[in-house]
Order: structure tokens, then C-alpha cells, then sequence
């Protein structure tokens, strides 16, 4: 399958530049979003997992809407919890106050840590365009 159109859009967060990546793809009607977390757009890092979950996916809302795409398009999310049996409870209340009407296919992954030692949760997601 040839995808004609591909559009990328930059966050401008610190890491993108320097590995190489995009904040979104778009390549026909598929999207995808790169691994988000709180503080990826400049912004200061909330100390609560649930605050950084709502940062984060108030960052991928902001980035999917620079590609004209919302979260009723998002099919599969993705997540990396720092202590995920302490946290996984407030992330899961922000991601159903999002998706309780969408029911995108989620996994939630319980990791060591991520880039920041400050950081407890990192997002992806797919989304397919209407």
C-alpha cells in the first residue's frame, strides 16, 4: 500500500529534533501519534499521575486537531505507567472521562521509568480519519 500523502506535524518538544520523529503522522487515512507526555509541549510537569495524564492527552487533542482529526477518530491507545499499581486507578479515571463514549482498544504497560525521572505516564495513539 503507497500512501501519496503523507502529512507530519512537530510539537516542537525537545526530543523530536534529536532523535528524528514526528509528534503526528499522517499517511492517507491512518494516524499516529508518537509516545506524549506531560511537559513534551514546553509546559511545566503537574506532580500527580492524574494531572500528567490530563496534560498529555490535552497535548495529543491540540497536535490531532493541527491534522483536522479528533478522539471519536481514535481507535488504539497506548500507555507506559511508572508504578502502574499505584497509578493505574488515576490514569484510568482521566482516560474514561476522554474515551468513555469512543471505547478505543487500550493497553496500559507498566515501565520502570521513563525519560524524566519526574514523568509517571507516556501516551501513544491511532486514530483513522473520517
Amino acid at each position: 500500500m503507497e500512501f501519496k500523502n503523507r502529512e507530519k506535524v512537530g510539537s516542537g518538544g525537545p526530543y523530536e529534533d534529536v532523535v528524528g520523529y514526528s509528534r503526528v503522522l499522517c499517511a492517507g487515512p491512518l494516524v499516529f501519534v508518537a509516545g506524549t507526555t506531560a511537559g513534551s509541549d514546553g509546559s511545566p510537569i503537574p506532580e500527580s499521575c492524574e494531572d500528567q495524564t490530563r496534560q498529555t492527552i490535552e497535548i495529543i487533542i491540540t497536535n490531532l486537531n493541527k491534522v483536522r482529526v479528533t478522539l471519536d477518530e481514535v481507535v488504539r491507545v497506548r500507555m507506559f505507567v511508572v508504578d502502574i499499581k499505584r497509578n493505574w486507578e488515576d490514569v484510568s479515571r482521566v482516560m474514561n472521562s476522554y474515551f468513555a463514549n469512543v471505547k478505543p482498544v487500550m493497553t496500559m504497560v507498566g515501565v520502570a521509568g521513563l525519560i524524566d525521572d519526574k514523568l509517571c505516564i507516556e501516551i501513544e495513539m491511532d486514530a483513522v480519519r473520517k
